[in-house]
């Protein structure tokens, strides 16, 4: 097949960025792979390459989709405060008083704010987990629901990188609300965009197969204990023929299991960033704001890492909202830039390949602000 990259559609000079990708893709750095660049409520750039498949004889599509992992974790939250905005749950209300049979430390009550800051002090799931079926959703949930906090909630922080998903989808099924999954399928239908926490079965031939490009996507999270109990619980998290299987594809496993494509992040975190946009009329100003707050910051355990929580996104260092996956994906509005941003890849490796694509889209923006500057400058 032709190594060409696909342009799906441009607007603008992104000629540099263009460029790069097409490199990444004819070094095989990206064996498949998109990007998505989105401005004032539509698409700027996006383009694709690479295979969609291991034998690299199904070139990677406009329709394909793609496993991001913690990618996905926003849209868990969104699920949650959606309930908080139509009344079901209280951010700070105690996750007993909605789910009584949640195990947790009575001095010092969990609430939903604390699952969504990563502070639950159920941020792996128990040992005995590491026998269960990871699509094996009920199980997992009484799993979390069944083990003590391992920290005293609200006091560590560690990415809760394996429970995300369950320990809300427990939450909300304990007060009626729609589910990770039905939410994420709603909003995708107000949105036009395909967000699926388990793809419909007619999708299931559009869903581009892992490829790990050695090791280096796993090794700083294996090197340590909690790493280890957060990814290797339940087994096959991390193996790419259970990710590669259709009952995993359309199973719901919120923390990892967002199949995607880069123009449904980038559309998501566009209509995530405008107060005029679905998601901020759905949860109103107030609670909308709160996801561009900081709710936790300190070391995470998981990350190893000093982070930035609001309710469910990473804040960087810019004040920019998003959130990367193993292995590579990656999405986020930027308020400075006034971009946000969609990469998926199924070549699982590093964030190093976003970083350069992000790098070039801003210089991108830059040239374009400075020449816009200049016209404007020569007219006055």
């Amino acid at each position: 097949m032709s190594a060409a990259v696909r342009i799906q559609h441009s607007s603008g000079d992104w000629e540099s960025v263009i460029s790069l990708f097409q490199e990444l893709v004819d070094t095989r750095r990206e064996p498949g792979g998109s990007l998505a660049v989105w401005r004032d409520g539509a698409a700027s750039l996006v383009v694709h390459g690479g295979s969609a498949d291991l034998a690299r004889e199904v070139p990677w599509s406009a329709d394909t989709l793609v496993q991001v992992f913690s990618t996905g974790k926003p849209l868990v939250a969104l699920a949650a405060l959606q309930a908080v905005a139509d009344g079901s749950l209280g951010l700070d209300d105690p996750v007993t008083a909605h789910w009584p049979a949640y195990r947790d430390t009575p001095d010092h009550p969990t609430t939903l704010r604390m699952i969504l800051s990563h502070r639950s002090g159920k941020h792996t799931f128990s040992p005995a987990a590491a026998g269960l079926d990871p699509r094996d959703h009920a199980a997992l949930v009484h799993d979390l629901e069944a083990m003590e906090p391992l920290t005293v909630p609200g006091r560590a922080i560690a990415e809760h990188a394996s429970t995300y998903g369950h320990l809300v989808d427990g939450l909300l099924a304990a007060v009626g609300a729609p589910s990770v999954r039905a939410y994420t399928e709603a909003l995708s239908r107000a949105l036009g965009v395909r967000l699926r926490f388990g793809v419909h079965s007619h999708e299931l031939p559009l869903v581009a197969e892992p490829e790990p490009l050695g090791t280096a996507w796993t090794d700083p999270y294996l090197a340590h204990e909690l790493g280890r109990a957060a990814l290797l619980r339940p087994a096959g998290l991390l193996d790419p023929e259970t990710l590669r299987s259709p009952s995993w594809q359309q199973a719901p496993f919120g923390a990892i299991g967002l199949i995607t494509d880069a123009t449904s992040l980038a559309s998501l975190y566009d209509d995530l960033g405008r107060p005029d946009g679905h998601i901020a009329q759905a949860l109103g100003r107030e609670l909308w704001s709160e996801l561009f707050k900081t709710a936790a910051t300190g070391t995470d355990g998981f990350l190893r890492d000093t982070v930035r929580w609001s309710l469910g996104f990473r804040i960087d260092d810019n004040g920019e909202p998003g959130m990367g996956g193993i292995g590579g994906s990656c999405a986020w509005y930027s308020p400075a830039h006034g971009y946000s941003l969609g990469y998926v890849t199924r070549g699982l490796h590093t964030h190093d390949r976003v970083t350069l694509l992000a790098d070039a889209v801003e210089a991108a923006l830059r040239g374009e602000n400075g020449a816009r500057a200049a016209r404007e400058g020569g007219a006055s």
